[in-house]
């Protein structure tokens, strides 16, 4: 049994100025919401919410990722914190236009994006 119903892993991932990351797009503003939105909704006993470093998707955030369910959100801001809450959090039904897509896909662009970052953090080594 787990111990909470859902864990969100919520990207706060900060990198150096000029690089795509989930802080310069809002993540921390974002998990704020997320936290007091848990708590109006008297949800903060069910669904456990942990800041994290790159979920691979920087050019995209911020993201989260919501357990066990296995979704991926991109692209959220605060405004749509609610939205997420009331239909998954409540209701058990993703938000379709926060979807950061199909698993083999979502896979793909990850490791190519892993892929990037190595090569370019031993080319400035190189």
């Amino acid at each position: 049994m787990e111990p909470f119903r859902l864990h969100v892993y919520a990207c706060t991932q900060e990198k150096p100025a000029g690089k795509p990351c989930c802080s310069a797009r809002g993540g921390a503003a974002t998990l704020d919401a997320l936290r007091a939105e848990l708590g109006k909704a008297g949800l903060a006993d069910e669904v456990h919410v942990t800041a994290c470093g790159s979920l691979g998707l920087c050019e995209r955030g911020p993201n989260w990722v919501v357990y066990p369910d296995g979704v991926w959100y991109s692209g959220v801001e605060p405004q749509d914190v609610a939205e997420i809450v009331r239909e998954h959090f409540v209701g058990g039904r993703p938000v379709a236009r926060l979807l950061s897509g199909e698993a083999p896909a979502l896979k793909g662009e990850i490791l190519e994006n892993k892929r990037k970052a190595l090569a370019a953090m031993a080319a400035a080594k190189g």
